[in-house]
């Protein structure tokens, strides 16, 4: 057990996943060796093997483990909530809370898991395919309660919902002004108000 900069006890095994998904970002997947991993941990190449099987199993333990979180995340915040719109507000406050907390696990996520086997990449696969059906389930419920409209596909909704929010990732950065749960709330407002001017139903009343 080691103590980070910020105060909080980790195991190596952690430290190794939090280094790996740095790198794997930074350099990309195929471009990273142990050696550089080692060297980031501060410990010889062999002991690496101590705590992880593989490069590749260190690569499918940070996507599981991503998506794992943000499914969490999300059902922990929508199980508060009872109106169909908040419980799509609390998602999408959960999703860019827990996506930006891991961003370079989730970013690694999206962007190397092909570099997987097949069958760890199947694994992956289908528990990002459990996570959308929990989006799905939210935007439906929302349709169904008549708080959204019904002339879009629940799919092609939650398909534009994830591309929303997933791809903020790779242009978020945490010194902006912005912060997680203001970029969460705006993305709430974009996605069930829209980006249009407000229309004007009348003239303004004279103060």
């Amino acid at each position: 057990m080691e103590t980070r900069r910020d105060g909080r006890s980790t195991t190596t095994g952690a430290r190794l996943q939090e280094e790996a998904a740095r790198l794997f970002w930074r350099n990309g997947y195929a471009a990273t060796s142990t050696r550089e991993l080692a060297d980031a941990l501060g410990v010889q190449k062999a002991s690496l093997y101590h705590h992880m099987d593989s490069k590749e199993q260190l690569l499918y333990g940070l996507c599981i483990d991503a998506l794992r979180h943000i499914e969490s995340a999300v059902q922990t915040a929508i199980a508060f909530e009872d109106d169909p719109l908040e419980r799509l507000r609390a998602l999408i406050r959960a999703h860019v809370g827990a996506m930006l907390h891991d961003k370079n696990k989730h970013a690694t996520m999206l962007t190397e898991m092909r570099a997987l086997s097949a069958e760890r990449r199947d694994d992956v696969l289908a528990m990002r395919d459990r996570y959308q059906r929990l989006v799905l389930d939210v935007l439906s419920s929302a349709q169904e309660a008549g708080a959204l409209r019904q002339d879009i596909a629940a799919e092609l909704l939650s398909l534009g919902l994830l591309d929303l929010l997933n791809w903020a990732i790779f242009w978020f950065r945490e010194d902006d002004a912005l912060g997680p749960e203001e970029l969460a709330d705006t993305f709430s407002q974009m996605f069930l108000e829209g980006a249009a001017r407000p229309t004007v139903l009348g003239p303004a009343t004279p103060r």
